[in-house]
Parts: C-alpha cells; sequence; structure tokens
C-alpha cells in the first residue's frame, strides 16, 4: 500500500536514532509534542506520521508559526534513519516545516534499487501540501542523499523516461515512479556525484589474491604516508593509476553486464539476480581514493564562488578546500568484506554503482575529467541536467566534495541557480577547528537566506492555501 490517510502520533521530546515503531490510533488523530529548545530561539513540535505502509515519517514544526512556516522541506536518505538528522531541527528553529522521510520497504539492503525510494520522497511532499498555509515545497538532500534528490527531480520533472535511455548502463524501474509530486525547489549539502563516487573507490592494485606494487597506492615507496602531513603521489603515479582505475572498472562493469545478460537468459546460478563480491572496492567515505590521503587533488574548485568565512563575510573566490589529509590506516582493512571489498548482487551493483570511464579519466586539482556522467542513472551530474527548479549546491570547505559540487552545479539546467560554501565546515557541518566559528549556524542560516528570497519560490499551483 503507497497511499491513504496518514496516522499522525506524538513522539517524546527527547529524540534518539533508534526507529520509531507506529502504535494504534483513531484515524486522523493529531497529538503534538512541544520539544523546547533552550540552547536557541524558538521551539518547535514533533509529530510521528505513517504515511503508507513502507514509509514513514517525522514531521518537525515551529510552536508558533510564523512567516517561514509557508515553506517546508522534505528530506530522505537511502539506508539510514532520518529522524534526526540535523536538517531538521535547524530549519524548524528558523520557523519551516521539515518533513523527515524513511522509507522502511527497503531501508535496510544496502542494494535496493534506487527508485524505490522515490515513492517515498512523493507521499512526503503530497502530505506537506495538506497542511493549512504551506504554499512551497522543497526537497532537501546531504551526501550521499544527493543523487537520489537529482534523481526524484529529474523524474518529477520528466517522469521514468529520464532514467530509462539507452545510454544507461542499467535502466531504472517504472514501477511507482509516475507522476511524481513536483517540488517548487531544490537544496543539496554537501552533495556527492552518486555512482561516480563508488568508481574513484576501486583499488586497480589487486590483481588475483595479491597487489601490483606499481599501482599501490598504500605503498610508501609511490608516495603514501598515513601521518598528518599526508601522502604526496606523483604525477606519473597518479596518471598510471587513474588509468588502471578506469581500466579496472570497465572490467567490472563488463562482467556485471555479461552475468545479467546469464541471469536475463535463465543461465545464471539463480532466477532472478546473483551474489557478487567484488575485491578491492571501498564501500562509502573508504576505499582507493588518492584525493583522500593527499590533499593536492580536489584542491580548489575552477572559478569563483561565494565563500562564507568564518569572520561572517560572503565574497566571491576561488573555493579552496582546507581539509586535513584523511589519515585513517586503510592498509589494514584492505582484505576486510564491507569495508575494501564490495558484496552486492549483479542488479544492486549496476543500479547503485556503475559508471562507464573513458581513457582520458583523471582527477585533478579542480576536476574529474574522463567519466561518462549519462551512462549511470544514479550521476548526480547527469540527473542536474534534469533539474530546471531554483536550485543551491552548499559544499563544506572542510571536505573533499568542493569540486563535486561545482561539477554538479555546472550541469544544473536551473535558471536560478547558487553555488556557495561553508569555510571550516566539515561534512557533517561542524566546524574541522575552532577558527571557523560555528559553522552549522552559518549553514543553515544561509539555506534560511536563500529559501526567503523574494521572488525565488512562487506560490505553488498544488499549494493548501487554506491557513
Amino acid at each position: 500500500m503507497r497511499s491513504g490517510t496518514p496516522v499522525v502520533l506524538a513522539l517524546a521530546s527527547c529524540l534518539v536514532a533508534a526507529p520509531v515503531q507506529a502504535q494504534q490510533s483513531s484515524e486522523g488523530s493529531r497529538v503534538e509534542a512541544l520539544v523546547s529548545d533552550t540552547a536557541q530561539r524558538g521551539s518547535f513540535r514533533t509529530l510521528y506520521s505513517r504515511l503508507s505502509e513502507d514509509t514513514e515519517a517525522l514531521l518537525y514544526e515551529p510552536a508558533v508559526a510564523g512567516p517561514n512556516a509557508s515553506i517546508a522541506v522534505v528530506f530522505s536518505h537511502s539506508n539510514r534513519d532520518n529522524f534526526d538528522a540535523p536538517v531538521a531541527s535547524e530549519m524548524a528553529r528558523r520557523g519551516y516545516r521539515a518533513l523527515m522521510v524513511n522509507y522502511r520497504g527497503d531501508r535496510d539492503n544496502p542494494d535496493a534499487v534506487p527508485e524505490a525510494f522515490l515513492p517515498s520522497i512523493s507521499q512526503g511532499i503530497a502530505y506537506l501540501r495538506t497542511l493549512p498555509g504551506v504554499r512551497r515545497v522543497v526537497l532537501v538532500a546531504h551526501s550521499g542523499g544527493g543523487h537520489l534528490a537529482t534523481l526524484y527531480q529529474n523524474v518529477a520533472e520528466h517522469g521514468p523516461s529520464a532514467c530509462q535511455g539507452p545510454e544507461k548502463i542499467y535502466p531504472c524501474l517504472e514501477e511507482g515512479i509516475t507522476h511524481l509530486e513536483k517540488p517548487d525547489g531544490l537544496v543539496l549539502l554537501d552533495p556527492t556525484l552518486g555512482a561516480a563516487h563508488q568508481m574513484t573507490a576501486i583499488d586497480p592494485a589487486v590483481a588475483g589474491d595479491g597487489r601490483d606494487p606499481a599501482l599501490d597506492m598504500f605503498a610508501a615507496e609511490n608516495g603514501y604516508s598515513p601521518g598528518a602531513k599526508g601522502s604526496k603521489y606523483s604525477p606519473e603515479f597518479a596518471s598510471r593509476f587513474h588509468q588502471a582505475q578506469a581500466a579496472r572498472n570497465k572490467s567490472i562493469v563488463d562482467g556485471a553486464l555479461e552475468r545479467l545478460r546469464l541471469i536475463s537468459a535463465g543461465e545464471g546460478e539463480f532466477s532472478n539476480d546473483e551474489p557478487i563480491l567484488i575485491r578491492g572496492i571501498g564501500v562509502r567515505a573508504l576505499g582507493a581514493r588518492l584525493y583522500q590521503p593527499d590533499i593536492s587533488f580536489v584542491a580548489h574548485t575552477k572559478r569563483k564562488h561565494l565563500l562564507l568565512s568564518a569572520d561572517g563575510s560572503e565574497t566571491e573566490a576561488v573555493v579552496q578546500s582546507v581539509r586535513p589529509p584523511l589519515t585513517r590506516e586503510v592498509q589494514g582493512a584492505l582484505r576486510e568484506l564491507g569495508v575494501m571489498n564490495y558484496d552486492t548482487t549483479v542488479r544492486g551493483f549496476l543500479a547503485n554503482s556503475a559508471i562507464r570511464t573513458q581513457a582520458d579519466f583523471a582527477i585533478t586539482a579542480d576536476d574529474i575529467v574522463g567519466l561518462d556522467w549519462a551512462s549511470s542513472y544514479t550521476s548526480t551530474p547527469a540527473n542536474a541536467e534534469g533539474v530546471s527548479v531554483p536550485a543551491l549546491v552548499l559544499t563544506m570547505s572542510c571536505h573533499y566534495l568542493v569540486v563535486p559540487g561545482e561539477i554538479i552545479f555546472d550541469h544544473l539546467s536551473s535558471k536560478d541557480k547558487t553555488y556557495a560554501a561553508v569555510e571550516g565546515a566539515t561534512h557533517l557541518f561542524k566546524p574541522c577547528r575552532p577558527e571557523y566559528g560555528d559553522t552549522v549556524k552559518r549553514v543553515f542560516d544561509f539555506v534560511d537566506g536563500w529559501l526567503g528570497k523574494e521572488g525565488r519560490l512562487p506560490i505553488s499551483k498544488r499549494a493548501n492555501t487554506a491557513g
């Protein structure tokens, strides 16, 4: 079941990360829990809703509605509980309604196809538009939720054909993703590149049960150092590494497609899918990425953008990444399953992680080239091309996504689009050093100002103008 009257329940004022279980309630009941915020001005209510059989949501709304309450934001991220994501409380403190959506159908399955999550976002947007006074709804995403949000927006604007073209390695499934609710704007907070983020985690040194020393980025003789000063790879090694990384990616993708052909022909291990173990691909944040220990890669944007500095100034500047080198010891995890070895399925890999690389693939100080962005329907830049609503890309300069953020920004088709960076903010919005001040406040104050710009978000034709 994907529709029906949502059941709305009270939550305790002290939120925890554990999932909230639905309880019995009379249809249409609305019991509110007031959450006092003594640390900052303002207070907000939280209301739990079961939007459908497989979708739950937690609404944060200001205790006293002001002008910002006419704008609601919806937030979702696959494979995690979203109820206590900082977007919720930070936006509610600033007077917005914020709906945090959890899709429970395949939530604990890391191989779930991305489009499975789209109907739950649509349900959330539809629910917000039933609230009195809500005139505009904006989709907000963070990190890997960025590729989910751009996929959603692209399909909402153009239909399922947006993720099914012949250029796709593996097309999306159409079931449940027709006639999605259309948001009025899009906010991407420190977004990743989608499938390309996974591709850059491939270790080209993997050779059978051993390692090729000429391609081993974790070898001191190639420039690796786990210390605080970081690693330094030569241009020659980087070129050799990236070429081998692209070649291994092609081999992995082609191998998965061959297994899919056999499955489809009834010659696979199973009739619907197959398990697949890919050695030497980092999962999520880890991987064989030169730019993690060597901060000379993806070090700065190509052009000037708005930089939100610690002193409160907002200036146009080339955005420099101020991140420290990633000194986490990866060598000890090279043989760990689920860390540096990808345990998935053929279809799960093709849907979530497969993208085509070209001969000139390289990661430089200010760019990532040699990727066929359009070949993956989970490619954030490719989906950004289908986005026409006002859009904000806000990156954190104490992380390695300032260049990916600029790439995504450049691909957006929106006439009204903004790229900005928060100086010294980490991926989770907090300052990486004390001198950068209250970066969390700077992040969400800027989002507040961006949303509130006069004329930016016209009142939706689908809005509930009552109240």
